[in-house]
């Protein structure tokens, strides 16, 4: 075998090493939509996320903890000193953090119950609302994130919890000593729709340089075609201006209308492309696009 240095052995990547600079926490209803994809186009820039909301500011020495519990069934065997078999039986995940503004999230999560019809009274804003006698079991989506880094360098990590409930509620002291607060725990269940209870997303800018270091590979992705903008069909003569709506439009590189090159095109973004239609005759016509990858599956326009 070769001889190797230590430095080889070790083999260690400083680059690899992620802190937590701050986060964020984000709560959705049961039908948020998570998306497919938090980054976009080549400066994986982050994509708003319009079915979720704020927590708000976390507690410094409670920031959100996730704790993995696995469990396990050994079989023992008659004068084996050692199981020979182990099987996974459960595996479970719990997170808590400490949220530090009083808004109606953050006290919903606290009491257990909605507190969406809660109005607040008319001349002096006084609000009221009872803990629950009964309290119902409530589903959440949740977002967790922390970023390393900015600019060009940041670096997500997410961890998306897409039906978690309230397992625990922690103690609220009203001491001078800190500020008024809400410590929650949920668990995250299996959506049945999702497949999973917990994903797992690392993104950002900041990623581009470090996939290799980290031991993966990344899969370049032809673009898709969804719809096109004016809807309906297009005229024979051409030179419409249409908008064509899908994934990958990034480095495009020829768009095609039934075999014709597109009059022009122009990257709006990597889901929007502009283009400029070129004459056809009357009838059904197949639009692609090309990107350094390779060219989309067809997309049927109707010329008339």
């Amino acid at each position: 075998m070769p001889a190797v240095t230590f430095d080889q052995l070790a083999a260690w990547k400083p680059e690899l090493i992620r802190r937590p600079n701050k986060g964020f926490v984000l709560i959705g209803d049961p039908d948020a939509t998570i998306p497919a994809a938090f980054t976009s186009g080549v400066s994986a820039e982050f994509q708003g996320l319009t079915d979720f909301e704020s927590l708000g500011f976390t507690a410094k020495d409670a920031p959100p903890t996730f704790r993995p519990e696995v469990e396990s069934n050994d079989i023992e065997a008659w004068g084996a000193l050692e199981p020979p078999r182990t099987d996974i039986i459960s595996r479970k995940v719990t997170v808590s953090t400490t949220l530090l503004q009083t808004q109606r999230r953050s006290l919903e999560l606290y009491s257990g119950m909605d507190l969406s019809a809660i109005t607040a009274d008319a001349t002096t804003k006084e609000i009221q609302y009872n803990d629950p006698t009964s309290p119902s079991t409530r589903y959440h989506r949740l977002i967790f994130g922390m970023v390393d880094g900015d600019g060009a360098d940041a670096i997500y990590i997410l961890r998306i919890l897409p039906r978690a409930i309230v397992t625990e509620v922690g103690e609220q002291s009203w001491s001078q000593d800190g500020a008024l607060n809400y410590n929650v725990t949920w668990a995250g269940k299996i959506d049945s729709a999702l497949g999973y209870s917990l994903k797992n997303v690392i993104c950002g800018p900041g990623v581009a340089g470090l996939v290799e270091s980290m031991g993966f590979s990344a899969t370049a992705t032809v673009p898709t075609i969804t719809s096109h903008l004016p809807a309906g069909t297009l005229a024979e003569a051409g030179g419409e201006s249409v908008v064509l709506e899908g994934a990958h439009f990034t480095g495009v590189t020829a768009v095609t209308v039934g075999g014709t090159a597109a009059t022009d095109y122009t990257l709006v973004n990597d889901n929007v492309l502009a283009i400029t239609t070129p004459a056809k005759t009357a009838g059904a016509h197949d639009v692609v696009v090309t990107n350094a990858t390779g060219p989309s599956t067809a997309y049927v326009v109707t010329y008339a």
